[in-house]
């Protein structure tokens, strides 16, 4: 797989809830909990057999407590549970009131956390565009949020500390307009890399190339809006998202856009189904991945998933592909990751999966 100085790794991590949470201390001031989710999931993808993982299981300690009225401090610390690994997956403190929640740690960028529209369990959100510089989840950001009856806020700055993070600044806000929640919010990223030597990679010809990029300093500009509303027991969706990443002190740079429409219908309170269509095309500037300077690919999923209670759920999902990625993605809500240059010609992929929250 070629590699370029724009294919940045993306940390795979998701979005966990605490409904069922377990209190593990209590008092007059507040309390703790402790809070996980087991999962287990099975994939089938073109030219490869079934594979078989715990489909990234977590468990985490939330707590809060009241300081003063109208002003509470809270606690997270979450770890990935996989076999032989016990990795941190955010840590962050914070507090909250009539004027609004402050988080600062380690913890999801406001565009990684909000998303946007994405029904799916396993292989939707390939029309988002962002994470690529800024990671998703960031070591050094403090995040803001503010909701009232008109408008919801969110904002987040992530600190560069001295290169070996991506500086990050992103605003984004949420109103409600005859029914529909309208979503808009724009995130630029900046990240150093160091020097890269003898990086390898495929002419045209097929033929090896290794190349040395010098000290560089990548810059993501990424906007989105999208609109939802539910109509009784069905849900639509739609969302616009682009991308445009610079080489600061060079010519190189890749451009990406994204469109869906996504659908959900709930059968009971236990059983829904849901599907969506997504496109996005990317073109790069002065750089080729595989020998491609540009590409665009369509995926259609369907799924379903029923709740036997709110510890226990199963789902499945079967989706169509066809084309090519440029840098790879990563989507942090349903632990896929698509390596850059990935191609399908028109394929199928299939996936079920089970998890017990409490």
């Amino acid at each position: 797989m070629k590699k370029t100085l724009l294919a940045v790794a993306i940390p795979a991590v998701l979005l966990a809830g605490n409904v069922n949470a377990a209190e593990i201390y209590s008092s007059e001031n507040g309390s703790v909990d402790f809070y996980g989710s087991l999962r287990a999931k099975l994939t089938k993808t073109p030219d490869a057999d079934p594979k078989l993982d715990d489909g990234s299981s977590r468990a985490g300690l939330a707590g809060t407590f009241g300081v003063a009225d109208n002003f509470d401090v809270f606690g997270n610390v979450e770890f990935s549970v996989r076999p032989g690994e016990l990795k941190n997956r955010y840590s962050y403190i914070g507090a909250n009131g009539s004027w609004g929640t402050v988080k600062i740690g380690k913890q999801y960028v406001t565009a990684d956390d909000l998303w946007g529209v994405d029904n799916s369990y396993f292989f939707g959100g390939t029309h988002i565009v962002e994470g690529a510089v800024s990671g998703g989840v960031h070591d050094s950001a403090v995040r803001y949020t503010y909701e009232n009856d008109v408008i919801y806020l969110d904002a987040t700055y992530a600190f560069p500390e001295d290169g070996a993070n991506a500086e990050v600044a992103e605003l984004f806000g949420r109103v409600n307009v005859a029914g529909f929640d309208i979503t808009a919010g724009v995130s630029k990223a900046e990240k150093f890399n160091a020097e890269q030597k003898d990086v390898e990679s495929r002419d045209e010809q097929g033929n090896l190339v290794k190349t040395t990029y010098p000290e560089s300093t990548f810059e993501d500009t990424f906007h989105t809006v999208w609109v939802e509303r539910s109509f009784g027991d069905l849900y639509v969706g739609a969302q616009y998202a682009s991308s445009d990443i610079e080489r600061k002190n060079g010519t190189e740079g890749l451009e990406r856009t994204g469109y869906a429409l996504a659908l959900s219908y709930s059968l009971s309170d236990k059983a829904s189904v849901y599907g969506a269509y997504e496109f996005s095309d990317w073109e790069l500037k002065n750089l080729a991945i595989d020998g491609k300077s540009k590409g665009e690919a369509d995926v259609a999923y369907v799924g379903s998933v029923y709740k036997f209670n709110s510890y226990f759920r199963v789902y499945g999902e079967a989706a169509y592909v066809d084309g090519s990625t440029s840098i790879g993605l990563t989507n942090n809500k349903n632990d896929m990751s698509v390596k850059p240059g990935t191609a399908y010609d028109g394929e199928m992929l299939y996936a079920i999966g089970a998890r017990v929250s409490w």
